[in-house]
């Protein structure tokens, strides 16, 4: 006859010693996942959507797209991005992910990879063209504030820049005219080359 063998449970000191050794590697990839949090930049590139942050944004919203319909009452802007026209103070694509970009035809592409040309034109309802015009634009990649281009407009309707990389690209900003106050929100992307 064969004898069985028993089965020998494993020690209370091995269990005891495997329980501590998951719970300490536990803790320990707890403490490594905030530290290396800290250690990142986040929330120091914070989204700067209308030329602010993200707090007044949220909590002014219903006022900014208030001064935005007086504003478009009282006036009719266009834009012009080297070759693409934008009528009027658009922020639509604020709702947007970056990669809707991929599948639009209209806004896409709008920055070239070297030299741009940026200009805005002001006009009354009357068709009167506004010459007293405050315009601040901030041409910024979606991930980063590296390359950000500033372009402020004082009673002035062109500019130009440069920009270095390809990529996803936003366009906001503000324009301020005889005491009314617009924004505007464009996403886009960087993809062609200056010849």
């Amino acid at each position: 006859m064969e004898s069985k063998q028993e089965k020998k449970p494993m020690p209370k000191w091995l269990i005891y010693t495997l329980f501590i050794l998951k719970f300490v590697l536990g803790l320990a990839l707890i403490w490594w996942t905030v530290y290396m949090t800290f250690q990142s930049d986040v929330g120091k590139d914070d989204d700067n959507a209308f030329l602010s942050d993200y707090h007044h944004i949220d909590d002014n919203y219903n006022k900014l797209m208030e001064q935005n319909n007086e504003f478009n009452s009282k006036y009719n802007v266009k834009f012009v991005f080297n070759d693409e026209v934008i009528l009027g103070l658009t922020h639509q694509d604020v709702y947007l992910s970056q990669r809707v970009i991929q599948e639009r035809k209209i806004r896409k592409d709008i920055i070239n990879v070297g030299a741009n040309k940026f200009s805005v034109y002001i006009q009354d309802k009357a068709g009167n063209i506004v010459t007293t015009n405050n315009i601040e634009i901030l041409v910024t990649k979606n991930t980063t504030h590296t390359e950000d281009v500033k372009l402020h407009f004082v009673n002035e309707d062109t500019k130009t820049f440069t920009i270095k990389s390809k990529g996803y690209w936003n366009i906001t900003g503000t324009v301020e005219t005889n005491g009314s106050k617009g924004y505007f929100y464009i996403k886009t992307n960087g993809k062609k080359h200056t010849k």
